[in-house]
């Protein structure tokens, strides 16, 4: 593009010509003034254009090769994208120069104002970057694109590692799982942070632990127990903090995490009963007892009469008495164990087995199909090793990959996938993403708070 027309030019048409003979760039002019002229009226006729500056000077190369001319024409437009796109149409008319034959293609039209977009956004940014304190509510793709890259620019690489922009200054420093946890402390101001990229622990980050007092922030989930398990094996782990269950660290919003940081426990207690890494267990329920009241029946009173030591007359019954049924002032019976919206909603079931008429209660059991359990031996070689395995709707294996990467890879996946067992917890991100490519069974190791609509969940 010339440099002469950035000003003002909108658009710059772009077409390829060939002519099948030797001719100079004067005659490609002509031809293309000549023929083109009166063809769409006074107001669209390139010679007026050109004078009235609505388009500027038609750049022509030419290059010969054997018995042809061809090359390029490049032709500057301010008009409106429709007149643009009409003014190109002409141009594909000229079929001759001299006596020649000539075809003319328009390959493109293309907006020059997107340089001055680009100029914009550069200028933006570096602005940007000598504000201290960034105010005001933007809207907008622009704003948008500005902000993420600032944002971008703050993460280094600290010997190969993704990390803060003060892990090296910092005394302390949060060890995390991945580059989006990084990202994620990031943008709530945390700069001390380095990822450990999962179970990939390099001898950079082992140094580094040993020189600094190390908190680790995990996900809520088995892989990473097991990520800062084995970072403590090789190096200095001080204090551990984890995020909620079934919750990764780059899911968290800003007070989630500093409550994570505040609640750290020291790594030698972090995965002790009662440290509050463990999940939940299962909540018992003791049967109730009831103990039966003696029955009366309606219509008698065993207790005695009130007597009035009235000298008038014999020993009178006080009728404000009321009768004693075992029960409440209306005479129902409020001894009867009762069962509508408590004990069955708890996952309990009423037995009248043990003989006295009053009820026992079993907890409801989790219901394995067998196709299921046959899966226990396999899914016994994932545990303890953070993997996961995607089989198709035969059981046949498809892939199998680390867990961090298992969300990814279900959506990636363009096979039918019957099941996906995996040493981890069942998430409701998770049972999303399996059902969205119609996946019918998941197993894993615990359930969190999950809703599943159409696959099964299973634990095992």
């Amino acid at each position: 593009m010339a440099k002469t027309y950035l000003s003002t030019v909108k658009y710059e048409v772009l077409a390829n010509y060939e002519v099948q003979g030797v001719v100079e760039k004067p005659d490609i002019v002509g031809a293309i003034f000549g023929q083109c002229e009166g063809l769409l009226g006074e107001d669209m006729d390139l010679k007026e254009l050109q004078q009235s500056g609505k388009i500027g000077r038609i750049e022509i190369t030419v290059k010969k090769g054997k018995g042809t001319t061809f090359g390029e024409i490049i032709m500057p437009s301010s008009l409106d994208m429709v007149k643009t796109s009409i003014l190109a149409a002409t141009v594909e008319t000229v079929e001759k120069v001299g006596p020649f034959d000539t075809k003319v293609k328009v390959m493109k039209i293309q907006d020059t104002r997107k340089e001055k977009r680009e100029t914009i956004t550069d200028r933006a940014k570096e602005l940007l970057k000598r504000m201290q304190k960034f105010e005001g509510v933007e809207s907008g793709e622009l704003a948008d694109t500005i902000k993420t890259e600032i944002k971008t620019e703050k993460v280094i690489n600290f010997r190969g590692l993704t990390a803060g922009p003060e892990v090296e200054t910092n005394p302390e420093i949060i060890v995390v799982e991945g580059r989006a946890d990084v990202l994620k402390l990031l943008s709530y101001g945390i700069n001390n942070s380095v990822a450990m990229n999962g179970g990939n622990i390099d001898a950079p980050l082992i140094g580094l632990c040993k020189e600094k007092t190390v908190t680790v922030l995990i996900d809520g989930d088995r892989g990473g127990e097991l990520n800062v398990k084995k970072l403590a094996a090789l190096t200095k782990v001080d204090f551990v903090a984890k995020a909620p269950d079934g919750k990764e660290v780059e899911e968290l919003v800003q007070k989630e995490i500093l409550q994570a940081l505040k609640r750290r426990v020291p790594m030698s207690e972090a995965f002790k009963e009662g440290a509050g890494f463990e999940a939940p267990t299962q909540r018992s329920f003791e049967p109730r007892h009831f103990e039966p009241r003696p029955f009366t029946p309606r219509g008698f009173d065993l207790r005695p009469p009130r007597r009035d030591f009235d000298s008038r007359g014999p020993p009178r019954r006080d009728f404000n008495s009321r009768p004693s049924f075992g029960g409440d002032r209306r005479g129902r019976f409020n001894d009867r164990p009762r069962f509508g919206g408590g004990y069955r909603d708890r996952g309990f079931n009423p037995s009248f087995s043990n003989g006295g008429g009053y009820p026992t209660f079993q907890p409801r059991e989790e219901v394995v199909p067998q196709e299921v359990l046959d899966m226990k031996k396999d899914f016994d070689k994932l545990k303890g090793k953070s993997k996961a395995r995607i089989l198709d709707e035969k059981g046949k294996k498809i892939k199998e990959v680390e867990v961090k990467d298992l969300l990814e890879t279900i959506q990636k996946t363009k096979k039918k996938i019957g099941t996906v067992m995996f040493d981890g917890i069942i998430t409701n991100r998770l049972v999303e993403a399996a059902e969205a490519k119609d996946v019918k069974v998941i197993v894993g190791v615990k359930k969190g708070a999950i809703n599943p609509q159409k696959a099964k969940a299973y634990t095992m």
